[in-house]
């Protein structure tokens, strides 16, 4: 069965995916690698990459694309998706939504800013561009789906992640996940 992790950026998602990946045995797909690697190819930094995703005329190519991608998946194939719009494209999926506080998110993206490739000034300045860029991405699937990716009623587990290693917050879900299944 397909587990969908969504939601904040800085929550963890792709950590505790790849945790749950191995703990699990599953496959791990990111919608959130896949746009890194096209943003690479693209000579674009991520920010860079979704100020291009979020204008209007590129929905087709971008949000479009990775959404029918999501929705083809089977549902009974061992896959943890992350993706913030996977619990949209996989309802029959189990669904874990993972919060973070605001401070938290910056922290740890100014911490990986290796790996993303932004040149943030500051932990205020990352916490800046995460809260423009959750605003967006919750107005962009309003607009397109008419969903609110924020809804927490649309997931099965609820985690926040502030406080929490990421290997306790994979433990957590695996438990719930256990439950859920039977």
């Amino acid at each position: 069965m397909i587990i969908t992790i969504s939601w904040k950026a800085g929550s963890g998602k792709g950590t505790i995916s790849k945790i749950l990946t191995e703990k699990l045995g599953y496959d791990y797909i990111s919608i959130g690698n896949m746009k890194r690697d096209l943003a690479t190819t693209m000579g674009l930094t991520i920010s860079e990459f979704n100020a291009l995703w979020e204008l209007p005329e590129n929905k087709e190519m971008f949000d479009i694309k990775y959404e029918e991608y999501q929705k083809k998946l089977d549902v009974n194939a061992d896959v943890i998706l992350d993706s913030r719009l996977g619990f949209y494209c996989q309802p029959e999926a189990f669904k874990v939504f993972l919060d973070v506080s605001d401070e938290e998110a910056a922290r740890r993206i100014y911490g990986d800013k290796q790996r993303t490739g932004d040149a943030y000034a500051s932990i205020q300045a990352v916490q800046e561009a995460t809260e423009k860029r959750n605003i967006d991405d919750t107005n962009r699937y309003k607009e397109l789906y008419g969903i609110d990716i924020t809804d927490k009623n649309n997931f099965d587990f609820v985690v926040d992640t502030t406080g929490k290693i990421p290997q306790q917050v994979a433990d957590e879900i695996i438990e719930v996940f256990n439950e859920y299944r039977k």
